[in-house]
């Protein structure tokens, strides 16, 4: 398993509820420039729809090859693949108040592109607040045992 770029901010800004990973459906253009790490998730959000998952803003850069250049749109949704189960199951967060879907990773499994997801919910401000003092807390404790054992 090859990561090729991970979204930072979601474990800053939710809490993970559920992971699942998905296929994706990419054009063989779009194939070749994600495999070269020319791929974007900041922006990017999952949707559901008529039973489907497509992910949208998911920015994937051109490559020179392209002949229609200007009919090459970087930011169309693409199709998730996951199975019928799955997506009943992510369907079920959605109609609850407060859970939305999002990428976490876009990786390379056996020369396949795969798109980790997570179903989330979103953190209030003084829980992000929370969270970063219990992070800091730890890290303070880690390094005096390091020092202890140093001497």
């Amino acid at each position: 398993m090859k990561l090729i770029v991970s979204n930072k901010k979601v474990s800053h800004n939710y809490e993970i509820i559920q992971k699942y990973i998905s296929g994706i459906i990419l054009y063989g253009y779009e194939v070749k420039s994600v495999k070269s790490g020319s791929i974007s998730l900041s922006e990017s959000f999952i949707t559901l729809r008529e039973e489907e998952l497509f992910i949208l803003h998911m920015y994937i850069a051109p490559i020179a090859e392209i002949k229609n250049m200007e009919r090459y749109n970087s930011l169309r949704e693409r199709k998730l693949l996951l199975n019928k189960n799955e997506i009943n199951e992510i369907g079920k967060y959605l109609k609850q108040s407060g859970y939305t879907i999002v990428p976490l990773s876009v990786f390379l499994k056996n020369g396949l592109i795969k798109l980790n997801i997570a179903v989330v919910k979103g953190l209030k401000q003084y829980d992000k607040r929370e969270k970063e003092k219990k992070r800091s807390h730890e890290m303070d404790i880690e390094r005096s045992q390091n020092i202890k054992y140093k001497l």
